[in-house]
């Protein structure tokens, strides 16, 4: 059997789920040279980690960000579940879950557009620490990045909680 490279690009035809359980693959085994085939020469990949936006253009700066990317995750043990949410004509929408080692907090959306078979634009957006709203880490990350947020909120809550109050 051959194993695909950037140079013998691999058309995208079939069933989603397919192509689902494909990526998820080559995500959890770090096959960087399978994934790159999957690209068109003059892809786009527009990677959001955590509010952090990376545009790589074209298949060399995908390569390059991809071999950075996939040896973070190697290194890290990450491990994702892929599922397809829905699937057009020329795209693929897939939500994943999943996390380093055994933890299981990232959460993420993947749109995967392609042309002729090869993936032209690649849409990921990734969470790698998910918690509950309620939760003081969480509290405190988006205090952090967003106060007027924490501060409208409470606000908010604190009038909701006053009202049931009252009511009573």
């Amino acid at each position: 059997m051959n194993t695909p490279t950037a140079s013998s690009p691999q058309h995208i035809t079939g069933d989603p789920t397919d192509f689902a359980a494909q990526v998820e693959r080559i995500t959890n085994e770090g096959l960087l040279e399978e994934l790159l085939a999957l690209y068109a020469p003059d892809a786009v990949a527009d990677w959001i980690m955590d509010g952090a936006h990376d545009r790589h253009e074209g298949i060399a700066a995908i390569r390059d960000a991809a071999t950075e990317l996939f040896t973070v995750c190697t290194a890290l043990r990450l491990r994702v579940r892929k599922t397809v949410v829905c699937a057009g004509s020329d795209t693929v929408v897939i939500t994943w879950t999943g996390g380093f080692a055994d933890a299981d907090r990232q959460v993420g959306t993947e749109i995967w557009t392609y042309r002729d078979g090869l993936i032209v634009h690649h849409q990921m957006h990734s969470y790698l620490d998910v918690r509950a709203s309620s939760s003081p880490v969480a509290t405190l990350r988006l205090l952090t990045v967003a106060p007027k947020v924490v501060v409208t909120l409470a606000k908010y809550r604190l009038q909701r909680t006053l009202n049931t109050r009252r009511q009573r």
